[in-house]
């Protein structure tokens, strides 16, 4: 199917999923689900169809260049939905909880937000912490993100760019704060419900890159890190970054918590309450993102952090 199929009573949330031959993305389509679906495809079987897309795209190249080039071809689609989910081809997850998170940015208005994920991660901030409702953070990664319609449009044109899309996640709470007037009260991961990502993360992107790209994903990273105006205090693969943190949370039942509090919940949940064999969470590791969660200065974060892992070499 080329083209659109959408009719003029459209739900608010689309779907775009870059995908390829392997793709997972049935997995969170059915016929009966609340938001539509569009399909930018950059694999080379020409047999292979897509009757669930209500919009459909072929382009080769990279995740989010290929997406710049989905919404250049279907601009309308800016004007008519609310909420994008732009997850990877390798999510596996049901119709009913992207329904679900769909209705939830609606309902509190986040900008960017995510569900968490239970294996296969780069960053503990994204994992799946069973105390919470939903965790503010600082930080939103581009494997499985929803974003709002003002934050797209913002991005359009650095998505262009760039096949990796990394650095976007420290761009995207600075334009959040940019809509909102409010540090990152829109930047969310929601624990209430969890997607799976199937494979180790970063060795099909980097091996792509490196096979057609004259610039590594870190360089990428590089050049959009210059658009990012928030305090440094972190690397990644020599990258400076700010450091990734939940900012406040809010628990099962309602309790909203910060601070201390926030540290002690967090640290649990990693140590006692994940249990993916897989990818497990070291000590360092959760306490170290416990720490950044409690101590809300910089100043008091870095030498604090430092003293932990010091601690952990003796």
């Amino acid at each position: 199917m080329h083209g659109s199929k959408t009719s003029e009573k459209s739900p608010r949330g689309l779907a775009v999923v870059r995908c390829g031959d392997n793709t997972l993305h049935r997995t969170w389509v059915s016929e009966r689900r609340n938001f539509d679906v569009g399909i930018s495809y950059y694999g080379s079987n020409s047999t292979l169809e897509f009757p669930e897309a209500d919009y459909f795209h072929h382009s080769k190249g990279g995740k989010w260049d290929g997406l710049f080039s989905f919404f250049k071809k279907f601009p309308g689609v800016l004007d008519r939905y609310d909420y994008f989910w732009l997850p990877d081809d390798d999510i596996v997850a049901v119709a009913a909880d992207i329904e679900r998170l769909f209705a939830l940015g609606i309902e509190n208005e986040y900008h960017v937000y995510q569900p968490s994920l239970d294996q296969h991660y780069s960053h503990v901030i994204t994992l799946q912490h069973r105390s919470f409702e939903v965790r503010y953070t600082n930080f939103v990664e581009v494997m499985v993100p929803f974003i709002s319609r003002e934050v797209l449009v913002r991005s359009l044109p650095f998505i262009e760019k760039t096949a990796s899309g990394f650095g976007l996640d420290f761009l995207w709470p600075q334009m959040v704060r940019e809509i909102k007037g409010d540090a990152y009260c829109g930047v969310a991961v929601l624990d209430t419900i969890t997607v799976r990502h199937t494979r180790p993360v970063g060795g099909n992107l980097h091996q792509f890159l490196r096979e057609t790209q004259s610039s590594s994903a870190m360089d990428e990273m590089d050049v959009t890190m210059e658009l990012v105006n928030d305090a440094r205090g972190a690397s990644i693969n020599g990258v400076s970054v700010p450091r990734i943190r939940v900012l406040s949370g809010t628990l099962h039942g309602g309790r909203r918590i910060k601070g201390m509090r926030l540290a002690r919940q967090v640290w649990f949940d990693l140590l006692c309450r994940f249990t993916n064999k897989s990818q497990p969470v070291n000590w360092f590791a959760a306490s170290k993102h416990a720490v950044k969660a409690g101590l809300l200065s910089q100043n008091v974060i870095l030498p604090f952090a430092g003293i932990v892992q010091s601690v952990t070499h003796i």
